[in-house]
């Protein structure tokens, strides 16, 4: 650890120095006026004590004088950010402890999204999960993105619905279940009695890849999305929300894994084949 980074994370250790950067991140403000908002928090704080602080921060370069106080500069921003975040993090670190596949491939960047998990709502019976995910799924207009290891024949009619109706859908299988999902597909296609024109939409419209990723997720429209994070021999609640940042931090995720999942063609010509039977032709 360098000596910077020793000295930064010494000084924030104190709560009042965060506070300080808080009320700093939304304006410059003379000593005194910082000083009121300390004393506002309860924290017992003299004029030497604080004067202290603030140099001890501007030292770091998290802060600056100019000439209506203190201001919180750039690098104070990202820090702040950064050591907000970690504290966010703290409250939902038992679901994160044995996340080892999660933390050993998703790129760094990707990792601080983690703190949109905090603010999500949480759902520990998966069951009830899949079913308001079902419920969202139902109601996509324009596109949808999965990575799933769930496999029922009901969710792939849905899914061959949406596409009939110009639902785009992206998804993502573990290799132990790409086959049943791919029979499925075709199964559902049968059974929901498609014409070759609806086939058609159903190729246009669906495309599927392959990858053991540690995560399951949804994302559908832009306007909401779930997420799983599968850990070891744990049971892995589903976080899930429409906040603007959780939703796009969930697409990039899955961008992220479609990019290095490897793509599946779909024998849809079994269909043609045997036109008459009640399956997909083996």
């Amino acid at each position: 650890m360098t000596d910077e980074l020793s000295k930064i994370l010494k000084e924030l250790g104190l709560t009042r120095r965060i506070d300080i950067l808080r009320f700093l991140r939304c304006q410059a403000a003379l000593q005194r006026h910082i000083r009121r908002h300390l004393e506002s928090l309860n924290h017992n704080v003299s004029t030497g004590g604080l004067s202290k602080c603030l140099n001890g921060l501007a030292n770091l370069g998290l802060v600056e004088r100019v000439e209506d106080g203190y201001a919180i500069t750039a690098w104070g921003m990202l820090v702040y950010d950064i050591v907000v975040g970690l504290k966010r993090l703290c409250t939902i670190k038992d679901e994160l402890i044995d996340a080892e596949g999660f933390m050993e491939i998703v790129p760094t960047d990707l990792k601080m999204g983690l703190t949109y998990l905090t603010e999500a709502e949480v759902e520990r019976d998966v069951y009830v999960a899949v079913s308001r995910a079902m419920d969202d799924i139902k109601r996509a207009k324009s596109w949808a993105k999965y990575i799933c290891n769930i496999h029922e024949c009901t969710i792939f009619k849905t899914l061959v619905r949406n596409h009939v109706r110009g639902v785009k859908e992206r998804m993502i299988s573990s290799k132990d279940t790409l086959d049943t999902k791919i029979d499925l597909l075709l199964t559902a296609i049968v059974e929901e009695g498609l014409d070759e024109s609806e086939i058609s939409l159903v190729m246009e419209n669906f495309e599927l890849r392959v990858f053991d990723a540690p995560v399951q997720l949804a994302v559908i429209d832009g306007r909401i999305a779930y997420v799983q994070i599968q850990k070891h021999e744990r049971h892995s609640p589903v976080f899930y929300s429409d906040d603007r940042n959780f939703v796009r931090w969930a697409n990039a995720l899955f961008d992220f894994f479609w990019d290095i999942a490897k793509p599946v063609e779909i024998p849809f010509e079994v269909l043609r084949r045997d036109p008459f039977s009640s399956e997909p032709s083996k």
